[in-house]
Order: structure tokens, then C-alpha cells, then sequence
């Protein structure tokens, strides 16, 4: 679409994450927010200064609606985006793309085919700690990669129509996949059901990537511990990422070891190891910048770091860590 004219937007789901999506969306210059649809009559009147419709299909029939933003659960993303792509309509989902990963190549294939912008909100990719994670990494400040642990735990917000692998693990993937876009050669997946009989509250994944790489992914509904962080351990460095809004920062750390087949004690003596560097997260919101670069993304035509082409690859290892769990059980 022309720079010139404004886009024009709508949201399906106008729940806790729809009224952050409406909110996020007005501020954008060039945007202008057009519709909300849910079903729930309360959640309806709680969005004032745009309209409201109760069903989809309302929506995607209005001509003045570029692009529809997806804020409803996991397991309605797939039929809603498939909707939205065959009206014509620019599409924005929350993650997953979808929960099958033949739902997700539908989806991406709909979408190249219709020649519209598939977007999904992998929130954190648009952080810029993140990003500049990935340029120390790109320039092999760290060495050579050994090891990525990510932990994603909270108390809250605990779902009943998908588990906590679903829901959470996307995120720690996305960002996995951005950091390290290398092939993914094993995975393992142990979930644990406490709260609500086959919906897993806590998971822990392990996932081995080409040329010995490894990462650990623990996420849980059932902490006293909120966290958000990552750290990542190379041959020379280290770093540490905090994703939690108002306590966002990025630090690297330096590191020397003693070569252990020189060392004829039980120990490996650590010659150094010091915090280097520290970079604090600023005002800038993630989900802010993740909506401008879908605007960006619809106007250009280039696909962003959370394109569907790409969020392709987060289910992929999504399922396929679901079934080597289920394999073994």
C-alpha cells in the first residue's frame, strides 16, 4: 500500500492482549485504528473512540480495513488468519503462528500467494538488547557458541485451552531461532501436568543445533520467580539478557580459563571472568516497535524478523518437541 494513505486497522479479540494491540496501533503515525470485534458484550463497551463489531465476519467484510490483528487464543489462530488472508486483509498474529505445522505452511503459502504480509508477534525479536545480542554474537565476540539457557516463569494467566509449551515456549523459540539460525539436529520435551489433568503448567526442553550447540528452554505458570532472561556462552564470553519491562538490560561478560590439560591439580583455575559491559533497556517499548514493523513490513512488502516465512520455523520445532514427548509416554 502507498505511504500516502493511512492504514487502516482492525482487531479480532479486544481481550487482556487485544486492548494492549488497540492502544499500541492508535499511537502509530499513519494508522489509524478502525474496528474491534468480540463476541463478549462487556469487552466491547470497554473500547470506546472506534467500532465494535461481535463477529468476524462483519469485520472482514468492511472496505475500510487494511490489515486485522489476530489477539485470541492459541488455538483459534490458524482459522482466523486463514479467514483474514482469504479477505484480502493484511494479517498480524499473536504467537504461535498456528499449533500444526501443516496449518502454518497453509498460512505462509496463503499469504505469498495473495501477496500480503503475514506478521507474528514474536514480541521480543523488536527488542533492541536483543538485537544487539545478536550483532555481538554475529561478530563472534562471544567465540565460538557453546550454550543458550533460557527461563521464562511467572505466576499467571494459566490458559485451559493450551499448555504452557504452547504458549510460552515461543517466545524463548523465536529468539533462539533469531540468535542462532542454525538446524536443529535433536530436541527433548519432559512437561508436567499439576494444576489441570494433560495441560502441562511447567516444560523443559533441551535442544541440540548444528555444530554442537546447545540450549535449555524452562518455562512455567507455577513460580514464585518472575523472570524473563537468557544467557548465552561462547568460547571467550558470556551474556546475559533480562526481558522483564522496567528491568531490561544486557550484559557481557569476559572469561579465560586455563587449558585443563595443563592443570595437574582437580581444578581448572578461572584467570578472569568480569562483567565488561552493561547496556540498559530505554523507554522504547518491544510491542511499540513490533507494530511499527509490521506497518513497515506492509508498506515495503520486505518481511520482518517475525515474518510468517520465519515463524514457520518456531512451530516446526514446536510440534516436534511436542511429539518426542509424546512418544515417550
Amino acid at each position: 500500500m502507498s505511504d500516502d494513505k493511512p492504514m487502516r486497522v482492525g482487531v479480532i479479540g479486544a481481550g487482556y492482549w487485544g486492548e494492549k494491540l488497540v492502544r499500541v496501533f492508535r499511537a502509530l503515525p499513519g494508522v489509524e485504528m478502525r474496528v474491534a470485534c468480540d463476541s463478549d458484550a462487556q469487552r466491547r463497551a470497554a473500547i470506546v473512540d472506534i467500532d465494535t463489531e461481535n463477529a468476524v465476519d462483519a469485520l472482514l467484510r468492511r472496505d475500510d480495513v487494511d490489515a486485522v490483528l489476530v489477539a485470541t487464543p492459541p488455538s483459534s489462530h490458524y482459522a482466523l488468519a486463514r479467514d483474514v488472508l482469504a479477505a484480502g486483509k493484511h494479517c498480524w498474529v499473536e504467537k504461535p503462528l498456528a499449533m500444526r505445522t501443516a496449518e502454518a505452511h497453509e498460512l505462509v503459502e496463503a499469504a505469498r500467494a495473495r501477496r500480503l504480509t503475514l506478521f507474528v508477534d514474536e514480541t521480543f525479536l523488536y527488542d533492541p538488547l536483543i538485537q544487539e545480542a545478536k550483532r555481538w554474537i554475529d561478530a563472534e565476540r562471544l567465540g565460538r557458541l557453546y550454550h543458550l539457557t533460557f527461563e521464562r516463569l511467572g505466576m499467571g494467566r494459566i490458559r485451559r485451552d493450551s499448555d504452557v509449551w504452547w504458549n510460552s515456549a515461543p517466545h524463548d523459540l523465536s529468539i533462539l531461532r533469531y540468535l542462532v539460525p542454525r538446524p536443529v539436529e535433536q530436541v527433548r520435551l519432559d512437561g508436567f501436568s499439576y494444576l489441570q489433568p494433560g495441560i502441562a503448567d511447567i516444560a523443559v526442553a533441551t535442544i541440540t543445533l548444528a555444530d554442537g550447540v546447545s540450549a535449555h528452554i524452562y518455562v512455567s505458570w507455577l513460580s514464585p520467580v518472575k523472570a524473563a532472561s537468557i544467557v548465552v556462552i561462547g568460547s571467550k564470553g558470556m551474556l546475559q539478557y533480562e526481558g522483564r519491562f522496567g528491568q531490561r538490560l544486557l550484559r557481557y561478560f569476559d572469561y579465560e580459563l586455563a587449558e585443563p590439560s595443563t592443570v595437574a591439580d582437580n581444578v581448572v583455575p578461572i584467570h578472569t571472568f568480569d562483567a565488561t559491559e552493561t547496556v540498559t533497556g530505554g523507554n522504547e517499548e518491544p510491542l511499540a516497535r513490533a507494530a511499527q514493523a509490521f506497518v513497515d513490513s506492509v508498506r515495503s512488502g520486505v518481511p520482518a524478523p517475525s515474518a510468517g516465512e520465519y515463524s514457520l520455523q518456531v512451530v516446526e520445532l514446536l510440534e516436534a518437541a511436542a511429539e518426542a514427548r509424546s512418544r515417550r509416554g
